[in-house]
């Protein structure tokens, strides 16, 4: 009888522990601190809670990684690091726009693409700039600033005078994050934003970025108001 009980038992250990070249288990244990550092930080993230998500022991995790922190670096710092540049490159796709009605175009597929990106790492961002001071400091300063300054720059001769570009930078910025904070803590009766929402919001994005929020009263006294 103890036998029978025992024998599903030790199946089941060999199913959680299949073997993956290692390569493979590695992107597994990234992805699971993924999901264990977004709901925790980085002190209150325990390596057993990501072992178990990765259905690995906790030794195999010390096998690729020499410490929780450089885990932490791999699987948050990293990949945000590697997205946020990502959404700063796609400046080029202005570049080829032939007409303005072409850019305009061009500027909501990009807003598209910046909205949906941050809504993905927010979870990331939140947990790599808010887990330790000392470490969210370091990022901020060494790697994000600099992109989203850069991200103001590349606007340089299309924004209005006396708009400072670093501030420009921290504008987009800082809508995109909002957006992505209320994506994920805001009341939503789905799964979250689809295609259609999105698009509407970058075309909200564009208007606010071109345009900004306050009325024209010019038009209005244009006529005769």
């Amino acid at each position: 009888m103890d036998s029978a009980k025992k024998a599903p038992k030790a199946a089941a250990a060999r199913t959680r522990r299949a073997y993956l070249p290692a390569a493979e288990r590695r992107k597994s244990i990234i992805a699971a601190a993924q999901e264990v550092f977004s709901r925790s930080n980085l002190k209150g993230a325990r390596t057993r809670d990501i072992a178990a998500a990765a259905a690995v022991n906790q030794a195999t995790i010390f096998e690729h990684f020499a410490s929780k922190e450089a885990l932490f670096q791999e699987a948050v710092v990293q990949p945000l690091i590697d997205a946020m540049r990502g959404m700063h490159d796609r400046r080029e796709t202005y570049e080829v726009a032939s007409s303005p009605d072409e850019l305009a175009d061009l500027a909501r597929e990009s807003a598209t693409r910046h909205l949906a990106d941050m809504v993905a790492i927010f979870p990331l961002l939140t947990a790599a700039l808010f887990s330790d001071p000392d470490l969210g400091r370091e990022l901020y300063r060494e790697h994000l600033a600099p992109l989203i300054r850069a991200r103001g720059e590349i606007l340089e001769g299309l924004t209005r005078d006396g708009l400072d570009l670093d501030f420009v930078g921290l504008a987009i910025f800082g809508m995109t994050f909002a957006i992505a904070l209320d994506q994920h803590f805001g009341e939503r009766d789905g799964a979250g934003l689809g295609q259609s929402d999105l698009s509407e919001m970058a075309r909200q994005f564009g208007r606010m970025s071109t345009g900004g929020f306050a009325r024209d009263r010019t038009a209005g006294k244009a006529k005769g108001e």
